[in-house]
């Protein structure tokens, strides 16, 4: 019977939405697919202490085979938190469907799933070493002071320095060049 006949919150809605204390108002859709009228159908809505529903019911004579009905049902919140109100369907002395109406006063928000970020520093200078040209000990060429006996790397090491690295791709290129062989990519 339930894919014959439509029952629910208009626009296929999965909750009511409300503030404490304030009216609101939502419809109910009945739609009739069953190839006969529906008669004398009634849509009761029923709830918790914590819910005012204003307006309780609604009767029609009918509903006639491919039509739809809106009944507009109105609640007042009178405490915060996520209730459940049932809407009855129901035609002559038969009940229908029966249906659970969640209705959430308050400010809820949508638990989110916390999401690890992992990160790898990646440097984007490329690291080659040299020879410290006081004490022989091999170190970074982005240094400018042997971490091993302190000297001032400064002038000597640009003097002893004869080639430049690609800050792109990494590729070795002689002082001089103004572009990499291998990118493309200018070097200064």
């Amino acid at each position: 019977m339930s894919d014959q006949i439509k029952f629910g919150l208009k626009n296929d809605a999965e909750a009511v939405y409300g503030a404490l204390n304030r009216k609101r108002e939502f419809y109910l859709v009945v739609q009739n697919y069953l190839g006969y009228s529906l008669p004398h159908v009634k849509v009761v809505l029923t709830g918790p202490p914590e819910i005012m529903i204003l307006k309780k019911y609604e009767r029609y004579e009918g509903i006639r085979s491919r039509s739809r009905k809106s009944p507009l049902f109105s609640i007042i919140p009178k405490s915060i938190g996520i209730f459940s109100l049932t809407a009855t369907l129901t035609s002559g002395n038969n009940i229908l469907l029966t249906i659970p109406i969640e209705v959430r006063v308050g400010n809820f928000q949508v638990p989110i799933k916390q999401m690890l970020q992992q990160t790898q520093h990646v440097s984007t200078r490329p690291i080659t070493s040299f020879n410290c040209p006081f004490c022989g000990e091999k170190i970074e060429s982005y240094a400018k002071f042997c971490p091993i006996c302190g000297s001032k790397l400064g002038k000597r090491h640009e003097e002893e320095k004869k080639t430049k690295i690609c800050p792109n791709c990494g590729q070795e290129l002689r002082l001089e060049a103004k572009f990499c062989v291998k990118c493309g990519e200018k070097v200064v």
